[in-house]
C-alpha cells in the first residue's frame, strides 16, 4: 500500500535508487497521526482467516460521527499491515505502545470501516492456549484452535479489548478441503475449502466471538433435538465424549434453562465439538468445545463430562449474551455457571450436588484472593481466575441459599441476566437486592473484597445439656472479622440413630462472634458436633492460618 505521505518521495527514490538511495537511509516511518481522538464503537467485526497460511483480513464497522475528522485506536500487534480507511489509504496512521491509530475524515453518509491484514503466528500466551495453535489427538490428527479471551482479541487484529464490549461478527474461513470447519453464529459451507459463519442477531463479547476450530475427522452426531434446542456432537470416531455424554440429562437440563432464561441466545443449534484443549471447556457463541479426554479425569466432579458441558451451555447467557463489565467481574460469570450447573444436579441428579459442593469447599479453603482483590499490586491475572472456581459460587450465590432462600436467588439472577448487556458483580448485588428485599452490603464488603490471603471464619462449638441443648458458636479469624452466614451443624451421639441437624444463623448484620442456639427435643448425649456437614460455608477446618494442601483444579 503507498500511503499520501509516500508519494512525494516515490520518484526520487526510484532514480536515485540507481546510485544506492537505499543503502544507508533507515526505512521511512510513518507520522504521528496526532489528530484528535474520534469517539468510536465497532458495531461489527468482519474476520476472514486462512486456517493453513495464518493469514488474516480483518473489517471493523465503527459508528462515528458523520463527517468528523479525527482519529481512531485500537489494540493492535505492530505486524498488522494495510490499514485502510473506508476503502483508501488514511489520511495519516502510527503504531504506538501496542495500539493502531488511523485518522481520516467519517462519512457523511453510512458507515465507516477499517481494514487490515495480519499474519497471526502459531503462537499462543503463556500457560494458556489462547492465540492460534494446533495439537495432535491421540490418533495424531490436528485440532486446529484460533482461541480469543479476555483482553486478547487484538492477536488476531485491531480490536476493542475491553472486556464489556458487544458486537456483531462474520467468519470467512478458508481451510484444507474436507476440514470440519466451526465458528460462531449460524454456519455454512460455501464449497470443500470455505466455511462462514453469521453472528448478527444477539450480540456477542469479544473473549468468546473470536473462535475458530476445526478437525479432520470430525463427525456431527445429534444429541438432542427438542422445541428447547438442537445440540450437535463433533467428535472422530472412536471418541471419549459421545459415549460419555447423557443425552437425556442434556436435553433436560436445555428445557430447565429455557424454561427460566428465555430460548438459546445464538439460535436453535448448539455445537459441541472435542479438541486437544488445555481447559476442560470453553463457551463459544452458539458453540462450545470440550477436552477430549474429559471422561477420564477424575477427583473433580461426579459425573465431569456432563457437569463441564452444562456449565458451558449456562455461558450461552451468562458470559456471551450478558458479559462481564470488566475483567475484575469474571467471578460473577464462573460462579453462575457453576451456581446453576448444581442446582439442576440437586433438583434432579441425586448425589452429583454434594460432590460438586465438596469440591467447592476444597477449593475455597485453599482461596489465596479474595473475590474482588484491593490489593496493589493486583493479583496475576491468570492466578486470581484459577483461584474462584469455589469461593465464587459458594460466596456469590450458595451462601445467600441459606440467607434469603434457593427461589429469591434464582429470581435475583433471571433479572440479573433478563437482558443482554454487561453486568458487574455490583448488578448482581443489587439483583439479589431486589428480589429479596435485603441489604447485601455488609455481606459484600465481608465476603467479597479484601487484600491479602483470605482470612476465613473458623467455628468454634461448645454446648451443654441440662433442661435442653444450648448451642454456643463462635467465629474465630486472626482480624477479628465477623462474618454474616449461617451454619449448619450435625449433633451426634453413641447411637447411629442419634443423629440431628440444626442451623445456627448469624444474619446479614452480626453484632457478635458469638450465637446461641437452644435446641428442644433431644434426649440423647450429644457426643460430637460437625460443622457444616454439607460444605455450603466457607470455613477453615482448623483455627489459625495454617494453610491446607490444595487440591487439584481445572479451569472451565
Amino acid at each position: 500500500m503507498l500511503l499520501p505521505w509516500l508519494r512525494r518521495f516515490a520518484l526520487p527514490c526510484l532514480v536515485l535508487g540507481v546510485m544506492g538511495c537505499e543503502s544507508g537511509d533507515p526505512p521511512l516511518e510513518p507520522p504521528d497521526a496526532g489528530g484528535a481522538p474520534l469517539a468510536s464503537r465497532v458495531e461489527r467485526y468482519d474476520f476472514a482467516f486462512d486456517l493453513t497460511t495464518g493469514e488474516a483480513s480483518s473489517r471493523l464497522w465503527l459508528d462515528v460521527e458523520a463527517g468528523a475528522r479525527g482519529c481512531v485506536s485500537f489494540p493492535a500487534r505492530a505486524e498488522v499491515m494495510d490499514a485502510r480507511w473506508g476503502g483508501v489509504p488514511p489520511e495519516s496512521f502510527r503504531m504506538a505502545d501496542g495500539r493502531l491509530e488511523v485518522c481520516g475524515v467519517a462519512p457523511v453518509e453510512g458507515p465507516l470501516w477499517l481494514d487490515s491484514r495480519l499474519r497471526v503466528p502459531e503462537a499462543t500466551v503463556p500457560y494458556t492456549q489462547v492465540g492460534f495453535s494446533r495439537r495432535l489427538d491421540a490418533q495424531g490428527r490436528p485440532f486446529t484452535y484460533l482461541l480469543g479471551w479476555l483482553e486478547s482479541c487484538d492477536l488476531f487484529g485491531p480490536c476493542d479489548t475491553a472486556p464489556g464490549r458487544l458486537a456483531h461478527f462474520t467468519f470467512d474461513i478458508t481451510h484444507a478441503s474436507g476440514e470440519v470447519v466451526l465458528c460462531p453464529g449460524s454456519l455454512s459451507r460455501r464449497d470443500e475449502t470455505h466455511t462462514r459463519c453469521e453472528l448478527l442477531g444477539t450480540r456477542a463479547p469479544t473473549y468468546s466471538a473470536f473462535m475458530v476450530a476445526s478437525h479432520p475427522a470430525w463427525e456431527r452426531t445429534r444429541l438432542v433435538d427438542t422445541n428447547a434446542g438442537r445440540v450437535d456432537l463433533y467428535e472422530p470416531p472412536g471418541g471419549l465424549l459421545g459415549p460419555a455424554i447423557d443425552a437425556g440429562a442434556v436435553a433436560e437440563f436445555l428445557e430447565w434453562m429455557t424454561a427460566r432464561f428465555g430460548p438459546l441466545p445464538y439460535g436453535p443449534e448448539l455445537r459441541v465439538a472435542s479438541g486437544r484443549t488445555d481447559w476442560l471447556g470453553m463457551e463459544h457463541p452458539a458453540n462450545i468445545v470440550l477436552r477430549d479426554d474429559l471422561p477420564g479425569i477424575g477427583g473433580v466432579y461426579a459425573n465431569v463430562t456432563l457437569h463441564t458441558l452444562m456449565h458451558e451451555v449456562v455461558h450461552q447467557w451468562a458470559g456471551d449474551r450478558t458479559t462481564l463489565a470488566s475483567a475484575e467481574d469474571y467471578p460473577w460469570k464462573e460462579a453462575v455457571a457453576e451456581y446453576l450447573t448444581y442446582v439442576f444436579e440437586d433438583e434432579h441428579r441425586g448425589d452429583d450436588a454434594a460432590v460438586t459442593l465438596a469440591y467447592w469447599d476444597r477449593l475455597a479453603r485453599t482461596a489465596s484472593y479474595h473475590l474482588r482483590p484491593r490489593d496493589t499490586p493486583a493479583p496475576p491475572f491468570l492466578s486470581f481466575i484459577n483461584d474462584i472456581y469455589g469461593t465464587g459460587p459458594m460466596i456469590l450465590l450458595v451462601q445467600l441459599e441459606s440467607l434469603l432462600g434457593r427461589p429469591q436467588v434464582l429470581a435475583g439472577l433471571q433479572t440479573f441476566l433478563a437482558e443482554p448487556g454487561v453486568r458487574s458483580i455490583e448488578d448482581l448485588r443489587r439483583a439479589l437486592e431486589a428480589t429479596s428485599g435485603k441489604s447485601l452490603q455488609r455481606y459484600f464488603d465481608t465476603w467479597v473484597d479484601g487484600e491479602g490471603e483470605p482470612d476465613w471464619p473458623y467455628f468454634q462449638v461448645e454446648w451443654s445439656q441440662e433442661d435442653a441443648l444450648t448451642l454456643t458458636v463462635t467465629q474465630r479469624t486472626v482480624t477479628g472479622k465477623v462474618y454474616p452466614c449461617e451454619v449448619e451443624l450435625d449433633l451426634q451421639g453413641d447411637a447411629p440413630e442419634a443423629r440431628r441437624r440444626v442451623t445456627v444463623s448469624y444474619g446479614l448484620e452480626p453484632e457478635s462472634a458469638t450465637a446461641r442456639l437452644t435446641v428442644t427435643g433431644v434426649d440423647w448425649a450429644v457426643r460430637q458436633v460437625a460443622v457444616d456437614p454439607r460444605n455450603r460455608l466457607v470455613n477453615r477446618r482448623s483455627l489459625g492460618q495454617v494453610r491446607e494442601p490444595a487440591p487439584q483444579a481445572w479451569r472451565l
